[in-house]
């Protein structure tokens, strides 16, 4: 076996491991199945990726978030490793071409999201696969009491059948006592083994702003704060429109959600990333596997559902431990309005049976046919279809994902990919001879691993910089090269993708398990339940109310958040809109220094 500390330091660039990471990755090593629950920004990818590389073979991680099993990837292939994963929007043959690769061994690490476990292309090759170790990552979905339940994750624990002596390392940054003991009960681990992170952030003050002016409380705050910053909110408009008034007081603001064209979503994340911009206006999916430790506020415009999302959001402050905010603003209305979002989240049986009879009418899918083709998704075109509103076909398709009928693209993104299909040594010709594509050619085999054995992700804007050409140019030469033989190009689709995962059902037969749906609904509605109670209550601690949720109980309350502060100054800082967080601060280094 390669020595830790030697592949650590060739692969990452590191001299050691955090405490708690180092405790997981031998743990994995020594064979035992693990279930690691870490904080947000505790370096959870690392603790399967070193082990596995030093073991050898090929990982295989299984992980429902799309955007951040490609950010992975990408990273690995940076650093020489070979890593694919398979994600809803590839092609059949870009499927069988891959999993060939990773059974003939050309594979360190294999991604697969949860839903392709049960596809056929997986099934038949499994058994050839040389797994050495399983990684779950975001462990909660598996549990029927986790916050964000998956259906499709349920498939995993079968693997244990085809690998019994193979470990399994799970992990997750959130997950309360029922959840952890239903992971290892659903993975089949063979004892019970959990290693807990220190999910305490002295650095971190939780703070909740009661008021109905958000947006000038919104505005004090970012006057009185410094560095990069994120603001959480529901709806594309209120991402515009908050950004806009931002830009307006004088501070650099961007608006960030799935609707916006992919170029400008990649612009406003590289800037706010280096600092030109410095407040992002975000829906919730922004911040999964952006590495910037030095955000120094969390702002949520409104509750999140639960208090996992809110944890989990609010904890990408402060992950270089440095003195940070998380501030949620609440109204009047909020309690209401959450209720009622959360109510409204679980379509009827009917409505669910309309959404997929409209989604299979709109593309003429007939019945039994589909299954692993990717489709356009007209949100607007089903709920007209439906006769209802977007907000409910939304809510109808994702019951859709949950009973394992399709996949929904995470952030609508199916990224450019490139598969040279001429030789090695006819490219290379190319390139003597100075053809007008060289430059290309050579920036692709250059930057990405690969090109040769299967469709690769690239990035055309960054291919563009490497060479000092408009993305444009390249884009139009890599549609040449496609004509002339040299390679094979598929542009990447922004647009919103739904993969059958099944052939496509009667929708009048469909039969969704109706006792789970209610106990869904009904955990949703507790959940919701414990986030209301954090905002609306006064007279707990909010790290205290937070930590114990988890199961983890501080040793005493932490003094800084609002409710601690109100407590110690008396009753007239309460009912502060917002803290002087300068002041907060001063006030915390005098007492450190003491």
């Amino acid at each position: 076996m390669k020595d830790l500390h030697d592949v650590l330091s060739r692969i990452w660039g590191f001299q050691d491991l955090r405490p708690m990471q180092e405790q997981v990755v031998r743990s994995v090593l020594q064979g035992r199945d693990t279930l690691a629950l870490l904080p947000t920004g505790g370096g959870k990818s690392l603790c399967f990726q070193l082990p596995a590389l030093m073991q050898g073979g090929c990982c295989l991680v299984v992980s429902p978030l799309i955007a951040l099993m490609k950010d992975q990837v990408q990273r690995l292939r940076e650093r020489g490793v070979r890593a694919v994963a398979l994600t809803a929007g590839m092609r059949r043959e870009e499927l069988d071409v891959a999993l060939e690769n990773c059974a003939l061994g050309h594979c360190d690490f294999l991604y697969v999201s949860p839903e392709r476990l049960g596809s056929d292309l997986f099934r038949a090759r499994v058994d050839r696969l040389p797994i050495t170790l399983i990684a779950i990552d975001e462990a909660h979905c598996i549990s029927q009491w986790g916050y964000d339940f998956r259906p499709a994750y349920l498939a995993i624990g079968d693997l244990r059948e085809h690998f019994p002596e193979v470990p399994v390392i799970a992990l997750t940054a959130t997950a309360t006592e029922r959840v952890v003991t239903d992971i290892q009960e659903r993975l089949r681990f063979r004892e019970p083994h959990v290693l807990r992170g220190d999910f305490r952030r002295p650095e971190l003050t939780f703070w909740v702003s009661r008021g109905e002016d958000k947006l000038g409380r919104l505005l004090r705050i970012a006057e009185r704060t410094t560095g990069g910053a994120i603001v959480y909110v529901r709806q594309r408009r209120e991402a515009l429109r908050i950004a806009n008034r931002l830009t307006d007081a004088g501070f650099s603001a961007a608006p960030y959600h799935a609707g916006l064209p992919l170029e400008e979503r990649d612009r406003t994340q590289r800037a706010w990333t280096q600092g030109s911009v410095r407040f992002v206006i975000a829906t919730n999916a922004f911040g999964m596997g952006i590495d910037k430790g030095d955000v120094r506020t969390v702002v949520h415009w409104g509750p999140p559902d639960d208090l996992e999302s809110y944890y989990q959001e609010a904890g990408r402050a402060g992950r270089d431990g440095e003195a940070s905010h998380a501030i949620l603003l609440v109204d009047q209305g909020d309690g209401r309005r959450l209720e009622e979002r959360v109510r409204g989240s679980f379509p009827a049986l009917q409505q669910v049976r309309a959404c997929l009879q409209a989604f299979a009418d709109m593309h003429r899918i007939p019945l039994s046919g589909g299954m692993d083709e990717t489709f356009a998704l007209d949100l607007r075109g089903i709920a007209e279809r439906m006769g209802t509103n977007v907000r409910t076909a939304a809510q109808a398709l994702k019951v859709l994902e949950l009973n394992g009928d399709l996949a929904l693209s995470d952030g609508f993104r199916d990224p450019s990919r490139v598969h040279f299909v001429g030789s090695p040594r006819e490219v290379h010709q190319l390139q003597g001879q100075r053809h007008p594509s060289a430059p290309l050619l050579e920036a692709v085999l250059r930057t990405y691993g690969g090109v040769f054995e299967q469709p690769t992700v690239i990035e055309e804007e960054r291919l563009a910089r490497m060479i000092g050409w408009s993305t444009e140019a390249v884009r139009q030469t890599l549609k040449a090269s496609q004509e002339a033989g040299i390679l094979e190009y598929r542009p990447r689709n922004t647009g919103p993708a739904a993969t059958l995962l099944t052939p496509r059902r009667d929708a009048a037969t469909l039969m969704p398990d109706p006792a789970v749906m209610r106990d869904r609904e009904g955990r949703a509605l507790e959940r919701m339940d414990r986030m209301r109670s954090y905002f609306e209550r006064g007279d707990v601690c909010r790290e205290t109310t937070l930590l114990a949720y988890f199961g983890a109980q501080p040793p005493e309350a932490c003094g800084h958040c609002d409710v601690c502060v109100a407590r110690a100054k008396g009753p007239a800082i309460a009912s502060e809109p917002v803290v002087d967080l300068e002041r907060l601060r001063w006030e915390r280094d005098q007492e450190d220094s003491r």
